[in-house]
């Protein structure tokens, strides 16, 4: 299922941040501690996409999720000098956007919104035939819509930007075997919505 869906959403990982941090980064980094503007504009240029990418896929509404990378660098830049350099500073900015997804997907508002499109989208796909890769790719986000963003942020985190456990857990801030047994329920909530989409469509 973990190949099936990566290959189905047709987004290709991340590039691996399994290397050391860059001696360049570190030492932009500490001239951001220090209130450097450019340092932060050399931050958000290495890693706005990226973050953009992990907020649209978390939040499944890529407008919003502009406005959350902004908010995210803005608080990461507050508090800079709490980054440990002992840590990668990738995973602690991926703590603050999944922070702010999160906070922003339990306003009652977006859960509002976001139920009525899920529901729609869902629905328009589901009653006929996936015969095009356009509509298994709308079945798929649909379906995707419907994990919990806590859930749905570690497989993300693992199917999509390539972080191992470890990573995940540090960017969630949870135990290795939290993240786990998030991953699990994912794939076996995604699998079960998928049958019964299925089934739907057969019966149609």
């Amino acid at each position: 299922m973990v190949g099936e869906l990566s290959t189905k959403l047709t987004i290709p990982r991340a590039q691996s941040f399994k290397l050391a941090l860059d001696p360049e980064e570190v030492r932009w980094i500490a001239r951001a501690k220090a209130g450097d503007d450019a340092a932060y504009v050399w931050l958000m240029d290495l890693y706005r996409d990226r973050a953009v990418r992990l907020a649209a896929h978390i939040l499944r509404r890529p407008d919003d999720a502009e406005d959350i990378v902004q908010e995210a660098f803005v608080k990461a830049f507050r508090s800079i000098k709490k980054f440990r350099e002992d840590g990668r500073f990738y995973t602690w900015l991926y703590n603050i956007v999944v922070r702010c997804c999160v906070d922003r997907t339990r306003r009652s508002w977006w859960k509002s919104e976001t139920a009525e499109l899920n529901q729609d989208v869902v629905e328009s796909v589901a009653g006929a035939p996936l015969a095009h890769e356009a509509d298994t790719r709308m079945m798929v986000e649909g379906l995707l819509d419907q994990l919990t963003p806590p859930i749905r942020a570690a497989l993300v985190l693992r199917e999509l930007e390539g972080l191992d456990y470890e990573e995940i857990a540090q960017v969630l801030k949870i135990p290795v075997g939290t993240v786990r047994s998030r991953l699990s329920a994912a794939r076996g909530r995604f699998r079960s919505l998928w049958e019964s989409a299925m089934k739907e469509a057969a019966s149609a």
